[in-house]
């Protein structure tokens, strides 16, 4: 690693012309290892080179080595205060490890200082998109693309803004404005055929030949997705599980999913997370206001949240990352991993006080005036006890749905960095037991700490199925929850086109279509689908 060379006290060495740029083209072509030489090369011969050290901080970052990108950041903005860009990635280290106060201040020294352009300008808009304020990364991205209209990045980045905040017709025309860029990019296609239903085959056609020169993985995995998607829309049953087949083994191939560690995290809250454990850890806060929305993905946590985010008293953020990034802060723990085995040990031993602080600091802007800021990651569901522990007044809502549309859900979903265990069929049905397992863990342990909501119901049964929530909430059912298409605020979840509809039961049995083919999935998930009463 570079980083070696940020500490050398050797003499410096003459560096060959242009070591800094062949460094940076050799990690943008995937060889770290000749990237590594060059930059050393580099900061031997001059142990101030800011480049060098910008390259040394993305070497790091690539091979997930937080703490020395950390250091190699630190390092640039030392040698100049005005370097935008490190500003910048820096925030976005800082805000992921928790260090709420000081990614405020590198944020804010990226945007002050003149230097950096339209990268800067995107990195900023993606750090406000990571602290849930997608409305100002919004406005970044959009002078990022006024800066460089010819960056296909740039505009997708606009385009997924535009998408999570409802504005779909925006978000066609910015992802066919990048296609117009870049003819060929999967991704973009993918997109593309996610915020629009097809009509015909006409985009399947071109799908199809591009998926067939496929040179990666990843490519193969967003063209096939793709096909699947369209090919649901047609109700073509036979060529959508085909796609959605093709699709899941390329992705699969692409992730690190080990099962066991699935395991270890899930045996490690069930050991760690005991009535005792929260009777000896429940910390002092009393305040109001954290709602948090869980359960396994597809299982309409969206839905939930922005039907309950027209209510005046309640504020929604999304997928909030920051529990997470409170505990790691906490804890002072720094592992790369959303959920791991250590992550859950040091979690049973961090103070709980500590934890709603950081949490309450990092979000006290989203949620400004409302009662209640709803946080719906998903997988917070691991760490229910911790949130009942630092946040006894909270409220916590957990979706239920049946398990084979739920999981079959997840299959045909590309998710961008997350849900590992959704590309195999069998990995996801022993993962969805185990999640099963640890709910009716948390159910036994913590009576009546947490408000099971079916989403069958909700989407059958709207009114009533609310009446029902807004009552374990303390709050009268407001008129306008019902009323008019589900959200008006940013949606940054595979839900996000979804969601814009009226609630429908479209999806209830969609598995139904595939029965034969989900067959390996059903005959796992048999003993484990008996659902709360």
């Amino acid at each position: 690693m570079c980083a070696s060379a940020i500490s050398s006290t050797s003499k410096p060495r003459p560096a060959s012309p242009g070591a800094v740029r062949r460094g940076f083209d050799a990690l943008a072509r995937g060889r770290p290892d000749e990237a590594v030489a060059h930059c050393r090369a580099a900061l031997a011969a001059n142990p101030q080179n800011v480049a060098a050290h910008h390259l040394a901080a993305d070497i790091a970052l690539a091979g997930n080595d937080r703490r020395m990108a950390h250091r190699a950041l630190a390092r640039v903005v030392e040698l100049n205060p005005r370097h935008a860009v490190a500003w910048a990635k820096l925030a976005k280290l800082q805000l992921e490890s928790g260090h709420f106060t000081a990614s405020e201040g590198s944020l804010a020294n990226a945007i002050n200082t003149q230097q950096g352009g339209a990268v800067a300008q995107n990195l900023i808009g993606t750090v406000f998109r990571l602290a849930g304020n997608v409305g100002e990364a919004r406005r970044w991205y959009r002078r990022a693309t006024e800066q460089f209209a010819g960056h296909a990045g740039f505009v997708t980045d606009l385009a997924n803004a535009e998408l999570y905040l409802g504005n779909l017709d925006a978000a066609e025309r910015l992802f066919e404005r990048a296609l117009g860029i870049e003819p060929a990019n999967a991704q973009l296609h993918w997109r593309l055929s996610g915020v629009r239903r097809a009509r015909d085959r006409s985009h399947i056609g071109t799908l199809r030949s591009l998926e067939s020169r496929a040179t990666s993985d990843i490519d193969a995995a967003y063209l096939a997705y793709a096909i699947g998607k369209e090919a649901e829309d047609l109700e073509d049953w036979p060529l959508a599980i085909e796609a959605f087949r093709r699709g899941a083994a390329a992705r699969r191939r692409t992730v690190d999913y080990d099962e066991a560690r699935d395991e270890a995290v899930f045996a490690a809250a069930a050991d760690v997370f005991t009535p005792a454990w929260l009777r000896r850890s429940a910390g002092s806060d009393r305040e109001g206001g954290p709602l948090f929305i869980v359960g396994e993905p597809r299982t309409g946590t969206t839905l939930l949240d922005t039907l309950l985010s027209r209510h005046p008293s309640i504020a929604t953020a999304g997928e909030l990352q920051h529990l997470g990034f409170a505990l790691r802060r906490a804890a002072s723990f720094d592992e790369p991993r959303t959920l791991s085995a250590d992550l859950i040990a040091a979690a049973g031993e961090v103070s709980a006080d500590a934890v709603a602080s950081a949490y309450r600091r990092s979000t006290s802007a989203l949620r400004g005036d409302a009662a209640w800021l709803t946080d719906k990651l998903p997988y917070n569901y691991v760490l229910l006890p911790l949130i009942l522990a630092a946040f006894p007044g909270a409220k916590i809502l957990h979706l239920v749905r049946d398990p084979m549309d739920a999981c079959f859900a997840a299959f045909k979903q590309l998710f961008r960095a997350a849900y590992f265990y959704s590309y195999d069929l069998e990995e996801q049905g022993r993962h969805y037991l185990r999640y099963l397992s640890l709910m009716a863990t948390w159910r036994e342990r913590f009576p009546g700490r947490f408000l099971d909501v079916r989403y069958e119901d909700l989407v059958t049964d709207p009114h009533a199925t609310l009446v029902n929530v807004f009552e374990y909430l303390d709050l009268e059912l407001d008129s306008t929850v019902l009323s008019g298409a589900a959200s008006d605020g940013a949606v940054t979840t595979a839900s996000a086109v979804q969601i814009r509809e009226a609630p429908h039961s479209a999806s209830v049995g969609r598995w139904l279509h595939y029965e034969a083919e989900l067959l390996p999935l059903r005959r796992i998930l048999e003993p484990g689908r008996a659902e709360p009463a």
